[in-house]
Order: structure tokens, then sequence, then C-alpha cells
């Protein structure tokens, strides 16, 4: 096998800079839309089986042994973990040593046209090279991959939210799709991105995911993941929720300063959409019911803002001046090629005395009154009540009774049950927890709420490599268990294999 960075030293593509991913999700279906002759391509797991392409990429052994054929003939390399994963964690046997129990993949690698880089999940103790990251699926580690090549951009097709595959792939829907045991695709976006500012490149997708802009400040994290995880949960077409970052400009007069640290990021959405196409805008205190993709579908009608008119009142906003009836800005979809905001000319103005933070915030002043309508439903934006059927959203604006802070809210059943399906889909964890109810940020019973981690079903693909899986267990227990007689017991089981396979390889596991 080639080390990853040798091959990367050779320079392999040349100067060829941009690089394009291709997964299974439903845009893969219009791959012919586009010229892909002008990126290195590199597929995702079994795409390779769908075209030719310069890299095929994988994790996991199981698809690798599946899809070897596919791959000699239609990949220029094959690039995977020096420890690759089998049923969903690592496997105890190396690349070099599973490989030898495929003739297609032992011919590719005769062939010198495997390469194998260290992934995150190594062996303790593993030294040397660079460490690629995948928390959730083989995209991030792609994204990490062509930046270690000198990528920088990397476009996508077939990366997306979700739940599905494209049609090419409906014969994988029972075996592979989410089968690691997440509950949305959704989960890679936030790894991508976080990959693409370490390497310092732009990604972007083909065909672009619908786009949710969430206003956050670090003591509501929890409530936006969980809010995340909900609009993902009901969405019918691929989401990417994004938290905006903070305005640091302050105004001059105290009183047009931000009364929450996003107040005003939400006037950055258009540039951040390059003043392209619609996005949507809403509050991390929030809970979706419905699917929220069914909002892009609303016409604008010559206005460049749609938001909710609120009629109802809630009961703990009686009678107090904070509360403006009327349109609601929580909840806003731009039309962001007609809305030229620039933060720094609207700051300006209210420095002027051109506008106030009331007229900005609770008016949408920077817009003309006649292209701000309440053309959104006003379920998609309940204040602090839930009808059953009738609402797609609910706000939380109470800050003392907000369910992660308290448990005296009415709807907090709902959210304590959104909570706990977003702690096993991997949305939020066990750490996050403990470090905002230490800072006081949630309400300490949340931790009795937090499930325990579930391990994932193994599916292996053949009768080896369950045999091999068998022995990882025992060789496993020989490790944490020191009576001789379970240590002979694992000696013979790795001998017998070794007879019956003729493998060198497995011998080299009696060390």
């Amino acid at each position: 096998m080639i080390e990853f960075e040798t091959w990367a030293a050779s320079r392999p593509f040349g100067d060829q800079r941009e690089f394009l991913v291709l997964g299974k999700g439903p845009t893969y279906a219009r791959k012919d839309e586009f010229d892909l002759s002008g990126y290195v391509t590199m597929s995702l797991n079994h795409v390779v089986t769908q075209q030719p392409v310069d890299i095929a990429h994988m994790i996991d052994f199981d698809v690798a042994e599946q899809c070897a054929e596919s791959i000699a003939a239609n990949a220029r390399w094959l690039l995977m973990p020096r420890h690759p994963h089998l049923g969903f964690s690592r496997a105890r046997l190396s690349l070099d040593e599973l490989i030898r129990y495929v003739p297609a993949l032992a011919e590719l690698d005769a062939a010198g046209r495997i390469v194998c880089y260290d992934l995150h999940s190594k062996p303790a103790g593993r030294k040397g090279g660079v460490t690629v990251t995948a928390q959730y699926f083989s995209s991030e580690a792609a994204v990490d991959l062509a930046g270690h090549l000198g990528a920088s951009r990397v476009a996508t097709l077939g990366v997306d939210g979700g739940t599905q595959y494209a049609g090419h792939f409906s014969s994988l829907d029972g075996t592979t799709r989410l089968a690691n045991g997440q509950p949305s695709f959704s989960l890679q976006f936030e790894g991508i991105s976080r990959i693409a500012r370490q390497h310092g490149i732009q990604v972007d997708a083909l065909v672009p995911p619908l786009k949710v802009f969430v206003g956050v400040q670090e003591r509501e994290l929890i409530a936006a993941r969980v809010l995340a995880f909900t609009i993902n949960e009901h969405a019918s077409q691929p989401v990417q929720v994004e938290h905006l970052q903070p305005v640091d400009r302050v105004p001059v007069d105290p009183r047009n300063r931000q009364r929450t640290p996003f107040s005003f990021s939400r006037f950055l959405i258009p540039e951040l959409m390059g003043y392209q196409g619609r996005a949507l805008y809403v509050d991390s205190d929030m809970q979706v019911f419905d699917d929220i993709t069914k909002l892009w579908d609303i016409p604008f009608d010559g206005a460049k803002v749609l938001c909710t008119n609120q009629t109802f009142i809630p009961p703990q906003w009686v009678g107090s001046p904070s509360f403006h009836p009327g349109l609601q800005m929580s909840v806003m979809m731009l039309d962001c090629g007609g809305l030229k905001w620039d933060i720094n000319e609207i700051i300006d103005r209210l420095d002027a005395g051109a506008l106030t933070y009331e007229d900005l915030l609770f008016k949408m002043a920077v817009v003309p009154s006649d292209e701000v309508r309440d053309g959104l439903p006003e379920g998609w934006n309940h204040l602090e009540h839930y009808i059953p059927g009738e609402t797609k959203l609910i706000h939380y604006t109470a800050v003392p009774t907000q369910p992660w802070k308290s448990e005296d809210n009415p709807n907090g059943r709902l959210w304590e049950d959104a909570f706990v399906r977003a702690c096993k889909a991997g949305y939020v964890d066990a750490d996050l927890v403990e470090r905002h109810i230490k800072a006081g940020h949630v309400r300490r019973s949340l931790r009795s709420l937090v499930p325990a981690t579930e391990q994932p079903t193994q599916v292996f693909s053949s009768a080896l490599q369950a045999e091999l899986a068998a022995t990882q267990r025992e060789l496993d227990r020989r490790d944490r268990l020191r009576p001789k007689r379970v240590i002979s017991a694992g000696a013979r089981r790795v001998n017998r294999l070794a007879a019956k396979q003729g493998a060198r390889a497995l011998s080299r596991l009696r060390r």
C-alpha cells in the first residue's frame, strides 16, 4: 500500500485544486446536468459502482469488499484508512491484512492503486502522518483528505441532508442507508464546515441545500441543536442549518445596541448567500413539528421578506411592554437576491439617527413596508402555545420558563421528548449538557434525560468478516481477561482460523 503522505507529495493531480465529492444523496440523480470533467472526482462508498472516478473513498471494509470489482474498473485509486471499520467500529485487522481475503483488492494493491491514511479512530499509540477526521459520515473524511491534497475548492453532489438516497441506490435502502444508527445525513454538515475552515477551502454544493440560519448565543447552544434536529427530523429535502456569527460593531447610542448577541446577525444572511436565492432565519429558542421545506414553496408576490402575524398574546406576555403583537421577525423567509443589506451601512443609519433599534427589529424598516408581508402561516411561529395539527413551530419566548431551563413550561414535555431524540441522534452529547449545567445555562434535571449510549447492530457482508469479527471480539476479551485458560482458548481459536484460511496475516494476531 502507498502511504498517503508519500502519495500526496507526488502531486498525483498536478495543479488541479478543484475537487468534486460524489455521494448517494438525492441530488446525485442530477449529475448529468453538470460538466464534471474539470474536477478531481472522489466517490463515497457505492457511488463508484455508477461511474468512473479518480478516487474511490470508503471507511468501511464491508463496502470495499462489496464494490471491489467496480473499484478495479472505475477508480484510479482507492483511499481507505489504515485501520478501516468493520461493523461500525474499527477493525482489529489492518487494511493490508484484510485485503488479502478479497482477490480484486489484492490485485489493486499489487498494482500500486491503494492509498492508506490514518483515521482519527486509529489504535492508541500510532504515531506519524496526518490524521483524518470523520465524526459521523465518510464525507467529512473526504473533505479533510481533499484539504490535505491542496484543494482550494470542494464541490459536492449527492452529499445531502435528510434521510434519502438517489434512485440509483434504492437497492441499498434497507442495508446501508443510515445503518450507522444516525437519524439524518444532515449531521455531516457541521463537521464539513469545521474541516473546511481548518483548511481554508471553499465547500459548496452543485445543487445547494435549503439554508436555515439560526441566531445563537452560547447559553442557548443546546436549544439550538435540538431545534436543528427537529428541523431535519421532519424535512423532506436536504436542509443545511447554520449558526450565525455575532456582529462585533457596536452602535454609538446605547438604546440602539443589540439586545442579544445575535440581534443584528440576521442582516448578514443575504451576503452569506451571495445575494442569491432564498434563506430562512429563525431564533434558536424554537422547536419544529412539520416539514420546514414547505416554506420554500410560498411565493413572495412582490415582497422581499415573509414573516408571520401574531394575533394570539401568550398569557406570559399579557400586559408586558416588551411584547410586540403583529408582525413577528423571529421567523423570516428572505429573498436574498432582492435584499442588498450591508451591516455596516445599517449601523451607520442607526448612528446617524435615521433608524432606531425598534424600527430595525420590529418593523424591518430597512425594507419598504410594502415589501414586508405576513405570508408565512401563523402556525410557523406559535408563541408559547401548541395546538395539535396546527402548530408547526413553537417559539419558547418566556426566558424563565424555557423548557431547557425550567420544568414549569406547559409544553415542556414536547421539548424534552425532542431533546432525548436529539441526544440519541448525536446532536447533543452528555459532555455538552454537563458543561452547560455547570455554567448555569440549563437546569440540572436535564442530566437525567440524557440516554445511555447505544451501540448500532453490526452487519457483516460475508461469512469471513463475521469470523474475523468473532476473532476480534475474542482477542479483545483476551486483552481484558488474564486467566490462562482464556488466553489459551483465544490462541487456539486464532490458530484454527489461520489454518483454515491459510492466512499469514492472522498469525500476527498471536503476538
